[in-house]
């Protein structure tokens, strides 16, 4: 099973105005690219692929903001590897999240594989659900981070791109998160304190519905940990948030059918984000709190498992 959905002391001096629904003018992003601070320039970009333009195409008169953004895609290597010295997989798939999209959306595709692959980061699977969405998963780091019962978790990454009218692709979107396998009864899993009490994969493990998925299908194949925003249709504002995907399937030789779920919780980490790209800054303060982890759907499960949403 493939599951996806899928800094901040100094953002209180970056807060701006409330946000508003009036569409952006492509020149109106050109000073907030330039921002001295990331996440600004993360909201920049994410802004402009909703317009579907990329930052070269924007900033043709402005060299030295697309240098300064042309660095940010030179740098997601070393931001990934920065990202591993959180303690915690929440901490660390966030961080690396946010380093991926600025340094990633809004750029050509090519582009950034090119870019990618020169940092040393692995490309494992190429999944194109039609011809103009392309999903690329890579390999940030191999046991990036090891549980208490010593079960390596793998950082990787989706990069998602979308194929416009004049056939050039465009970054659309990325997903950073912890995967790690298991293919072990759930019973036997879940028999450990494997993860420090009240975080995310620890709550899922604890969860009844997962207890009575566990029941049909016993062995607990694998599961993702990710970091992104959490989608609902016709929101006028969506939070951010960690989501788990995990795979269940039937015991015995085969492993025939098998479940997948999807389980999410809100993170006060990021402000909330309009339909159009926009951040509610004002009045936001960074907190790691969350709220509770939840069920939000489930599949069948087989043929290579879950892949990302073109959503």
């Amino acid at each position: 099973m493939r599951g996806s959905i899928l800094l901040l002391a100094a953002l209180s001096a970056c807060a701006g105005p409330s946000v508003d629904e009036t569409p952006d003018d492509p020149a109106a992003l050109v000073e907030l690219l330039g921002n001295p601070h990331p996440l600004r320039r993360e909201e920049a970009v994410h802004r402009l692929t909703i317009l579907g333009r990329t930052v070269q195409e924007t900033l043709r008169d402005s060299e030295k903001t697309l240098a300064r953004l042309e660095e940010d895609t030179l740098s997601v290597g070393a931001g990934l590897a920065a990202a591993l010295d959180e303690r915690s997989p929440e901490r660390m798939v966030w961080r690396a999240w946010h380093v991926l999209r600025t340094g990633c959306l809004a750029r050509d595709g090519n582009r950034v594989a090119d870019a990618l692959a020169r940092q040393g980061l692995r490309l494992v699977e190429i999944y194109e659900p039609h011809e103009r969405a392309k999903f690329v998963r890579y390999l940030a780091r191999a046991g990036a981070y090891v549980n208490g019962a010593g079960d390596r978790h793998d950082l990787f990454f989706w990069i998602q791109s979308a194929r416009r009218e004049d056939g050039s692709w465009i970054v659309r979107e990325a997903y950073a998160g912890l995967h790690v396998a298991f293919d072990a009864p759930f019973k036997q899993v879940a028999a450990l304190d494997r993860y420090p009490r009240g975080s995310v994969l620890a709550q899922f493990l604890e969860l009844p519905e997962i207890q009575k998925l566990a029941v049909v299908f016993p062995l607990l194949e694998e599961i993702e940990l990710t970091y992104g925003r959490i989608r609902e249709r016709d929101s006028e504002s969506v939070p951010a948030g960690f989501h788990v995907n995990a795979g269940f399937a039937l015991a015995g030789e085969g492993k025939n059918g098998g479940r997948g779920i999807t389980c999410a919780a809100e993170s006060e980490l990021d402000p909330r984000e309009t339909r159009l790209g926009k951040l509610a800054w004002e009045g936001h303060s960074p907190s790691d709190t969350r709220g509770p982890l939840t069920v939000r759907g489930n599949s069948f499960w087989g043929a290579g498992g879950l892949k990302p949403a073109d959503d």
